[in-house]
């Protein structure tokens, strides 16, 4: 028998598709799901583009001896975050616009709590007793439920739940059929003449609350790096099954994990400023490593950073990503001029210079004191300062494409030379 754990992520919302990884210790696949296990709060139907994923690692029969590695429920934590952080760090590679992370920001799964199992995003605690395996239940009854025997669920709440959600969902598929004849005369949009309107019109990835709730059923087991689709179902065919996309992905590098910590939180922040340093955190890691492999000396940081930058990239490479770049209009406004918050210049760099490398490494420097350093003042002369939200805080984003690549590349560098 399997063993199977779901990990939550962070930014996953919307996902829309099944992300398959393997080479590593094990296998693993990204896949939206119905999260927070809804209760009183489900509904007829969900958007799959509404939907959060989860990471999904599953120990097979003969793979569960592994699990006697990890001493307690918080070290197999630890590594299934290790394990899903190396496969994140491939998808951000090849998906640099991606957000998704192992570092929850919002916990939606249950917890046990005694007899009670959290519900509804752990807002609904529900009584949870398995009267069919616990042979210390020896009478559960009300005025509804004659004995224990008619308990199919351990949610007991569910004796009535199901039903009730039965014809919810069974009044609401009814909706979606029904039209109206409407006649129009010069109307706006219609103009003239007799129309049969349906009442309601929806997006593509609707789903209804059984379907949305197959989804647990997907699992590395019926996945293979050959899989571009996967049919959801629970295996008894119908008008419910339905097929998702499939990507696959062959890993087969580990990482720093206290790098991926730094990559990673880069990823998670919103603010221009926040990210920018969680991704230059990955560049100073290597202020020292990177002049004693290209056998200089640095003097100070800004030479550093410029060690940094000749060591992982090439000028062909810097100004191929900055000439191809994912982000619209990048290359355009890269090269514009930068006005810091209190209206002094960061001097851009150009595309065509033969010192490229060089000068993005110095670009990158002066936008770091601007981000980092908030003096009015430094030796009685103005510094240039980006302020979180101001508007000169977009500019900052302007050196997070370049920023994050350069930041990939270190860590790929880690431990090759």
């Amino acid at each position: 028998m399997a063993i199977t754990y779901q990990y939550a992520l962070t930014n996953a919302k919307g996902l829309c598709r099944v992300l398959y990884f393997e080479g590593l210790d094990m296998s693993m696949v990204i896949t939206p799901v119905l999260a927070g296990n809804p209760l009183l709060t489900a509904q007829a139907f969900y958007y799959l583009e509404q939907l959060d994923s989860v990471a999904i690692v599953r120990f097979e029969k003969e793979e569960i001896g592994k699990l006697k590695q990890f001493k307690n429920s918080d070290e197999l934590g630890r590594y299934l975050e290790y394990l899903t952080d190396n496969y994140l760090f491939y998808y951000s590679k090849v998906n640099p616009l991606s957000k998704i992370t192992s570092q929850m920001t919002e916990y939606k799964y249950w917890e046990d709590e005694g007899s009670y199992l959290g519900y509804d995003g752990n807002f609904t605690k529900s009584l949870a007793l398995d009267p069919l395996n616990d042979t210390s239940i020896i009478k559960l009854s009300n005025d509804d439920i004659p004995n224990k025997d008619h308990i199919y669920d351990w949610n007991v709440v569910s004796y009535y739940t199901d039903e009730y959600r039965e014809s919810y969902i069974s009044s609401m598929k009814s909706a979606l059929g029904k039209t109206v004849a409407v006649e129009f005369d010069d109307n706006e949009e219609y103009g003239t003449g007799k129309y049969t309107l349906p009442l309601v019109e929806t997006s593509q990835g609707l789903l209804s609350y059984h379907q949305a709730s197959m989804l647990d059923t997907i699992s590395s087991d019926r996945l293979s790096l050959d899989s571009d689709r996967i049919c959801v179902s629970r295996g008894f065919g119908g008008n419910s099954d339905f097929y998702l996309p499939v990507e696959t992905f062959h890993v087969t590098n580990l990482h720093d994990s206290e790098l991926l910590a730094y990559f990673f939180s880069g990823i998670k922040e919103h603010l221009p400023i926040s990210k920018f340093r969680r991704f230059y955190n990955v560049l100073e890691y290597f202020f020292e490593a990177a002049p004693a492999a290209l056998g200089e000396t640095a003097r100070n940081e800004r030479e550093q950073i410029s060690c940094v930058l000749r060591w992982v990239i090439t000028k062909d490479d810097l100004v191929d990503f900055i000439s191809n770049s994912v982000w619209d209009g990048y290359l355009g406004e890269i090269q514009g001029g930068m006005v810091s918050t209190n209206g002094l210049n960061v001097e851009p760099f150009s595309i065509d210079s033969e010192n490229i490398v060089n000068d993005v490494a110095v670009w990158l420097y002066d936008i770091r004191c601007a981000c980092v350093h908030s003096k009015a003042t430094y030796k009685g002369r103005i510094q240039p300062r980006f302020v979180p939200y101001s508007d000169s805080e977009k500019i900052v984003s302007l050196s997070i494409p370049i920023l994050q690549t350069i930041a990939v590349l270190c860590i790929e560098k880690d431990g090759c030379d």
